[in-house]
Formats: structure tokens, C-alpha cells, sequence
């Protein structure tokens, strides 16, 4: 005979199974929004209700003693034992004859995200995108178990622009850099121009107001660090990662690239000296800065590693100065003197572009980032974080190809040939870049590649999907999500508008590419480049780049009409980069409070 107590005793542990099982849910609800606790909860409460019922109700039958009833009942007929969730705490009820239960799962964790920046990488550095000179393994395989994507843009030919629109999600050109302030007059919104200067900000490239893509993270509860080059700020510090959401900054300054490479990072030749970028610790004479960044890295995704994390690794590299260690650069040079020709170059546009990839040095550069790439990735998997960390490589601009100046051909580095020109150019060899996306808990789409168009601005969206977060429309204005794209085939989709650039040139400012000021526009398969200070009125190019990706034949007389209209859709983009009207009443508002953009029209 069951006793009244045992009874008692059997229903308080239900209490407590049902108590566990709500918390349970409730909070995987809330971390996860998963669906159909409701359900669940009843469903368990109706199942809990007809078995105490049951009891009591049968309790004669029971002849058990109340250690016995508790400890050795039938796991096949008690429904206790019989469909208690896996994640219910161990209970002194199971029979030594039952197979062990497994452990407890942990709740799943959000994923981590690393993100790679290499400065001036261009589209044909890689073997993974068709290069027979460079090594890089790491890179490849990164691509090979990922999703390579073959019309990914920058969102402006130079670092500090393009880099501003990966972090905010927002055109350059709306934040007046580089220099398009002095164009917002020209294109009739003379009150948002002197907004702009009073603002101050448009120096810093990116608003101290904004929240960019670190701040994002932060809010939602993720470690930030940020390291290498930052390019955004100035000399004091003020708008550093700091300001923007990075709790770790690490190698970051305003200035756009390092004196050297390699320790202390600067160079006494140099007519102006520039102080070497903070680091977290002083390393020997002689270390090698991309190895330096790599270390700092990895030290802080250990600091890091039971947190869900944001970590951005920026490298300096392969920016100018062209330099790497000379056991990089033997294997190299061993390769370029089996070639038949080296140095290749053109003309165009009164410059020159390199044609062919030969020089050395700079891939010894591309070995050292590989390398660094392969480090990263080991650490992950040592540090048992390689399944829930996505990874996306990429670059900033075009590869530096090109110089308005012969004599400076053999310091040339890259080429992106077949594609035109390279960095400053608003050809495709100065905005096509590498982007691979290397996601563990997504199958890559079928064949590990997509021709989906995406852009610099998409990166911030991008990386707030691949991570499970909600987006910031009103931040990244400019950007939309391809985290689809990792997925699925989008090759055939459509982006809902087109894609801009402004590439502007001061009065007083000379280019060592050769670049004109220039506007674009891409829609569909239709290219037009607006060279809006040459000749009288402006020269216009039209290109089919679906039919020719290498921009070999301008048919803008042929198509006057397409001409027309993409010009239209250009002069129409300018004037969403600031509004107008808004500054006017500013103006008139005196210096108090001047100047303060409205939501998404910020510049």
C-alpha cells in the first residue's frame, strides 16, 4: 500500500521536474525565439495531472515499499520516466539497468564573428580568384569549405571611403569623403556644405553620432576588438574603435597606412615622421606587422572565448610600403625568374596600369596575410570555437595598379588584370574585391560560389544576419543583407536599385593614379562612369558588363537613351546626400544646435 506521504512525496518531485522544464523553456524562448512553449507547457501539465490522478486513485495495487516505488519503477509503463525532456537535472529515479543519460546539451551559444580586412587586396591576388603567381593556401581553403563571391564591389576605390562604408552602412559620398563636401555646394545644397564644415566631422569620416557596426554588436551583448587599420579619427584619438563600439583597440590610428612594416614601424628617411600605431605591447626590432596583429588577435579572441564576440583584424598589408621578410620573398623571386616576360604595362586615361603579376616582394606580402589567415583559423579550432565562428575575408578597393607616372612602374605592385585599372579607379579592377564568407552553421550554396551583386555598405547588415541579430535600417541606410546569399543561389536576383559611386578630387589635389573625378552607376547589366570634369559638360563611357566585364568597349553612342537615363539616376543620387532643405532651416537657427543631420540623411 502506497502511503499518503510517498504520494506526497512523488508529486512534489513533479513540481519540481515541471518548475525546471518552464525555466527551461522560457529562457531558450527568450534567447532564441523559439516557438510553441505555450503548447509544450500544457501538454506536459495534462500529462503531470492524469498520472498523480492515476496514483491515487490506484495506490492498492502498489505493494512496493516507498524507497522502491521511487528508485525501481518501470521506466516502460511510468510516464515519468518514460518522456522526461534530455535536459531535465539528474533525479534518483532511474533503474541501474537503464542505459546512461546523456549529459545536459548547453543552451547553443549566438555565433562569433571574425571579420578580415586586407588593405588593397585586389581581385586577382588570389589563387581562389585566378592568380598563378601568389601562394596562398590558407585563402583557398577558406573559399573551398565557404562561399566565394564573384561581384562583390568595394563601396569606393580608396581605403578611408571604403572602409567607411563597411563599418556604417552608409555611402561615402553622405559623409562628405573624400572631399564630395566641396561638391555639395556645387550641385546646389550650399547650406548643407557649410553645415558640413561647421559640423567639423566630415574630417573623421565617420560621425561620432552614428551607431556603426561596433556599437551594434556591443548593444547586443557581444565582446568587440578591434585590430590593424582604422583610418577614421584624428591625431588626439578622438574617434577611435573606442568611440565606436570596440571595448579592444589594438594598431588602430587615422593615418592610412604604416612608415614600415616591420618594428618599430617607422622609418628615419622619412621627412616626416609619423608615431608607429598603438600596440598592446612593444615587440622586437624587426617583427613583421602583419604577424604582430595576428598574435594580438588571437589573444584577444582568448580574452574573449566564453562570450559571443565581434573581432575585426584590419591589416596593414599590402599596402605600400611594399616590404616583407626575406624568406617570404625568396620562393618569389625563384618564381619570377622562370617567367618569359615580367613588368607588363598600358595606357589609358594618360596612365599606366601593370598587366602582369610578378613582383616579388609584394607576394611575400601575400604569404604573410595567407599566413596569418591560416594562424587565425587554428586558433579557433584549438580553442574549440571553430563551429560557431563565421569568418569573412575581404578588401577594401582594387589592388594598386596603376600611376600617372612611368617612372614610377617598377614600384607598382599588382595587377587585376583582365579587369581595368585598379585602386582610385572607378573601373572594375579599382572596385571588384575578394569576399569569402566562411560560415559552420549554414550549407554553403550548391558549388561554394555566387554571383549575387553586393557592395561595401552590405557588410554591416550582412554581419548582423550572419550572426543572428536584428538589422539597423536607419543606420546602415545604404546597405542590405546577402547573408541569403551564403545559402542560396540569388545569382539571378535583383537588389531592388542600383549601386553608386563618387570619386571626387579637389581643386587642389593631385593624384598619383591618373584618376579623374568620376561619378557611376551600376544597374542590371548597364555601367556608366560620369567623368563630370572633363571637357565641356562632362565625358560619359557606357559599358555592357555583363557582356564585357574588362570594359574594353564604351557604347554609349549605340545606346543614348540607356546613357540619358543612367545620367538622370546619377544626378539624382547626388542629391540624396544631403538634405537641403533641412540645412536651410539650420541656418537659420543661429549656432545653436546647428547642423544636426536628420535620421538618415547624415553627411
Amino acid at each position: 500500500m502506497v502511503s499518503i506521504g510517498a504520494v506526497r512525496g512523488l508529486f512534489t518531485f513533479i513540481i519540481i521536474t515541471f518548475t525546471i522544464m518552464v525555466t527551461y523553456y522560457t529562457v531558450r524562448r527568450d534567447a532564441h525565439n523559439i516557438t510553441g512553449v505555450e503548447h509544450a507547457v500544457a501538454e506536459g501539465i495534462t500529462k503531470y495531472t492524469s498520472t498523480v490522478e492515476k496514483l491515487s486513485s490506484s495506490s492498492s495495487a502498489h505493494t512496493a515499499n516507498t524507497s522502491s516505488s521511487v528508485h525501481t519503477t518501470n521506466t516502460k509503463d511510468d510516464p515519468l520516466q518514460h518522456s522526461p525532456p534530455e535536459h531535465a537535472p539528474p533525479q534518483n529515479v532511474q533503474s541501474q539497468n537503464d542505459p546512461p543519460r546523456r549529459p545536459p546539451p548547453a543552451t547553443p551559444r549566438r555565433q562569433n564573428i571574425v571579420l578580415v580586412i586586407i588593405d588593397d587586396l585586389g581581385i586577382g591576388d588570389l589563387k581562389c580568384y585566378g592568380s598563378s603567381f601568389h601562394e596562398t593556401p590558407n585563402i583557398d581553403a577558406l573559399a573551398a569549405e565557404g562561399v566565394r563571391f564573384t561581384s562583390a564591389y568595394a563601396a569606393h576605390p580608396k581605403c578611408g571611403p571604403a572602409r567607411l562604408a563597411l563599418f556604417s552602412g552608409v555611402y561615402p559620398a553622405r559623409m562628405g569623403s573624400p572631399v564630395s563636401g566641396h561638391e555639395l555646394e556645387k550641385y546646389g545644397m550650399p547650406n548643407a556644405f557649410k553645415c558640413q564644415k561647421k559640423m567639423g566631422d566630415y574630417k573623421m569620416r565617420l560621425p561620432l553620432e552614428r551607431t556603426s557596426m561596433g556599437g551594434a554588436f556591443k548593444l547586443n551583448g557581444y565582446r568587440t576588438g578591434y585590430h590593424g587599420k582604422w583610418h577614421f579619427g584624428d591625431a588626439s584619438g578622438r574617434g577611435s574603435p573606442l568611440d565606436h563600439g570596440f571595448e579592444v583597440s589594438i594598431g588602430a590610428t587615422h593615418k592610412g597606412s604604416v612608415q614600415s612594416h616591420f618594428a618599430p614601424y617607422t622609418n628615419p628617411d622619412h621627412i616626416k615622421q609619423v608615431p608607429p600605431p598603438p600596440m598592446s605591447e612593444p615587440r622586437p626590432d624587426g617583427t613583421y606587422m602583419a604577424d604582430h596583429l595576428t598574435d594580438e588577435t588571437i589573444g584577444t579572441i582568448k580574452k574573449f572565448k566564453n562570450d559571443p564576440f565581434l573581432v575585426v583584424l584590419a591589416h596593414y598589408a599590402v599596402h605600400t610600403p611594399i616590404e616583407a621578410p626575406e624568406d617570404l620573398v625568396d620562393p618569389y623571386e625563384k618564381k619570377r625568374n622562370l617567367l618569359d616576360e615580367t613588368d607588363q604595362f598600358t595606357h589609358d586615361h594618360n596612365a599606366v596600369y601593370r598587366t602582369s603579376q610578378d613582383h616579388a616582394t609584394y607576394g611575400g606580402m601575400m604569404t604573410a596575410v595567407d599566413n596569418s589567415l591560416g594562424r587565425v583559423m587554428q586558433a579557433l579550432k584549438d580553442m574549440g570555437l571553430d563551429k560557431n565562428t563565421t569568418v569573412v575575408f575581404t578588401s577594401d578597393n582594387g589592388g594598386l595598379a596603376s600611376s600617372i607616372k612611368e617612372k614610377n612602374m617598377p614600384d607598382i605592385p599588382t595587377t587585376n588584370h583582365p579587369y581595368r585599372h585598379g585602386k582610385t579607379w572607378l573601373y572594375e579592377g579599382g572596385i571588384r574585391v575578394p569576399l569569402i564568407v566562411h560560415a559552420p552553421d549554414r550549407k554553403p550554396v550548391e558549388g561554394g560560389e555566387s554571383a549575387f551583386l553586393t557592395t561595401g555598405t552590405d557588410m554591416y547588415p550582412t554581419l548582423l544576419d550572419l550572426a543572428g541579430l536584428p538589422l539597423q535600417p536607419n543606420d546602415h541606410v545604404d546597405g542590405i543583407s546577402f547573408a541569403e546569399a551564403v545559402t542560396t543561389n540569388m545569382d539571378g536576383a535583383v537588389r531592388g536599385g542600383p549601386l553608386f559611386w563618387h570619386f571626387a578630387v579637389a581643386p587642389d589635389q593631385k593624384l598619383g593614379r591618373g584618376q579623374p573625378a568620376c561619378s557611376a552607376v551600376l544597374e542590371g547589366r548597364w555601367k556608366l562612369l560620369d567623368f563630370y570634369t572633363e571637357g565641356k559638360g562632362g565625358k560619359r563611357e557606357l559599358y555592357d558588363i555583363r557582356n564585357d566585364p574588362y570594359e574594353k568597349n564604351n557604347v554609349s553612342k549605340e545606346n543614348p537613351e540607356i546613357t540619358r537615363r543612367m545620367f538622370i539616376k546619377i544626378k539624382e543620387w547626388r542629391r540624396t546626400w544631403a538634405d537641403e532643405k533641412f540645412y536651410e532651416k539650420e541656418m537659420k537657427k543661429g549656432d545653436d544646435g546647428i547642423c544636426v543631420a536628420p535620421e538618415g540623411m547624415r553627411i
